[in-house]
C-alpha cells in the first residue's frame, strides 16, 4: 500500500517522525523539543500539545506500518517513498519549514550519522 498524505500537516510530522527514530533512540527530549517547536508554527495554529502529541502517534503508526524498513528502521526504499508522498501536498514555504525543524529536530541532542544522512535527503527533496 503506499502512503499518501491528505492533509500537510501529517506530511510535515511523517517526516520529522522519521528523523526522531532515524538513530533508533527517539527520547522525551526530542518529543517535547518537536511538541514546543510545533506550537509555534503556522500550520499547527490552534492545536493545544495534546493534540499535537496525538497526531504524532497517528502518523508515526501509520509511516511505520505501511512503508518498507530494515533493522536499522525505514529502509531506503521507505525514506524515498516518505519523502515524495511528503513533497507532493506540501507547499514550497512548507517544505522550507520542514527542513529547518528538522535540522532543529536533528540538533536538539547529539546529532547521529543516520540523522545526518537523513537530513541530506531531506534537505534533497525539499530543494534545501
Amino acid at each position: 500500500m503506499a502512503l499518501k498524505f491528505e492533509k500537510s500537516t501529517e506530511a510535515f510530522l511523517a517526516v520529522l517522525t522519521a528523523v526522531i527514530g532515524a538513530d533508533q533512540l527517539g527520547s522525551l527530549g526530542e518529543r517535547d523539543f518537536l511538541l514546543d517547536r510545533l506550537t509555534g508554527l503556522e500550520l499547527f495554529a490552534g492545536m493545544s500539545r495534546a493534540e499535537l502529541s496525538k497526531l504524532l502517534g497517528q502518523v508515526t503508526e501509520k509511516v511505520y506500518d505501511t512503508l518498507p524498513k530494515d533493522a536499522a528502521g525505514l529502509s531506503a526504499a521507505g525514506v524515498s517513498e516518505l519523502l515524495a508522498a511528503a513533497r507532493a501536498v506540501l507547499s514550497p514555504a512548507l517544505q522550507k519549514s520542514l527542513v529547518e525543524v528538522a535540522t532543529a529536530l536533528s540538533a536538539s541532542d547529539q546529532t547521529s550519522t543516520e540523522e545526518t544522512a537523513l537530513l541530506a535527503q531531506i534537505r534533497s527533496a525539499f530543494g534545501a
